[in-house]
């Protein structure tokens, strides 16, 4: 019975792999927050203690208290400030890309994970040890491995053969969990 529930139950995420925090925009809503109530409560204080509007505000307390509901720049606030939050909000809804890579996957047990940016580089080192390869760039998306190789051969061909076996053997190495397919652009340069 309980190889029943193990086999029907979900996988267990891994600990090593973690989406990034979003501090962009938890930082902006913050610093806007904290400016506007600064500024609501310092007048409001000053209107109680002094039974008059600060100086500095009398001009806008007055445009906005004659403002009408139904008027533009009402409406035009209004608009501007359900977009703003609609973007923070859908920032805050859709994760972030992972920074780490499972790789090694096998039934041996336990995890191991490297950053995206370490497989990049492993990606380009083995691609730009290729006979005719100038330079390499590469991008490890969720999906898919993109490579670009620069050459002054030629005959990219045999040089984009070449990379392409690179970038293979590289992942056959390190059998990602993630993207396993790859993209290889060969771009002659003189």
């Amino acid at each position: 019975m309980s190889a029943r529930r193990r086999a029907g139950a979900r996988p267990r995420r891994s600990g090593l792999i973690r989406r990034p925090p979003r501090a962009v925009p938890v930082v902006l809503l913050a610093a806007a927050l904290l400016i506007v109530g600064g500024l609501g409560t310092w007048v409001l204080v000053t209107y109680l203690v002094d039974d008059t509007w600060p100086a500095a505000a009398s001009a806008t307390v007055e445009t906005i208290s004659g403002t009408e509901l139904g008027s533009t720049e009402t409406r035009i606030a209004a608009v501007v400030l359900a977009v703003v939050g609609c973007a923070l909000l859908l920032s805050a809804i859709v994760p972030g890309r992972p920074s780490r890579v499972l790789v090694l996957g096998d039934d041996v047990p336990g995890e191991t994970a490297i950053s995206r940016r370490d497989v990049a580089r492993r990606i380009q080192r083995r691609t730009e040890s290729v006979d005719g390869v100038r330079g390499a760039s590469v991008a490890v998306g969720r999906r898919r491995v993109d490579v670009a190789v620069e050459t002054v051969v030629d005959d990219t061909a045999p040089v984009t053969r070449g990379a392409t076996a690179a970038v293979e053997e590289a992942l056959a190495e390190l059998r990602p969990l993630g993207p396993t397919r790859h993209r290889v652009r060969t771009h002659r340069r003189s």
